[in-house]
């Protein structure tokens, strides 16, 4: 049913089923990470990725990732919460992304690379795919009501 039958050499040569010949798929590669979504004063600090490394100038929340032999570590400790977790692709990278959130201590300055920015001015920056996710969960937990207990 090919139109394309007449000229094609592997219709003529009955191999038409073998192509393409694809190389075999890399096996997806599991990566653990960590986000801490800081608060100080109705601020969040972020940092914005450098010119050398993959998604460079992008916006992102401090995070780490975990080493292999320890892929998920259930607490983040020091008074975070668990915020959400990501579950993301790249290329052949398989990533879980916990994010955390918790109150900054009062000594906690940013590094040169890092700010303190409002959910508002948040929104006006580029974040990483995974990033932009935990933002959308951030903004919704902070427009709920505060709840009371009656």
């Amino acid at each position: 049913a090919c139109p394309l039958r007449r000229p094609c050499i592997a219709y003529r040569d009955g191999r038409q089923a073998s192509l393409p010949n694809l190389a075999k798929a890399r096996a997806a590669t599991p990566r653990a990470f960590q986000a801490f979504v800081i608060e100080r004063n109705n601020r969040f600090l972020v940092r914005q990725r450098p010119p050398d490394v993959v998604n460079s100038g992008l916006w992102e929340f401090p995070n780490i990732e975990l080493p292999r032999r320890n892929q998920r570590i259930p607490e983040a400790g020091g008074g975070f919460q668990p915020l959400c977790t990501i579950k993301h692709s790249i290329t052949r990278y398989r990533i879980t992304l916990d994010a955390f959130i918790g109150q900054a201590t009062p000594r906690r300055k940013p590094a040169t690379d890092e700010t303190w920015l409002t959910t508002a001015e948040l929104e006006e920056l580029a974040f990483t795919s995974a990033h932009r996710k935990i933002l959308k969960k951030l903004i919704a937990l902070k427009a709920k009501p505060p709840r009371i207990n009656a």
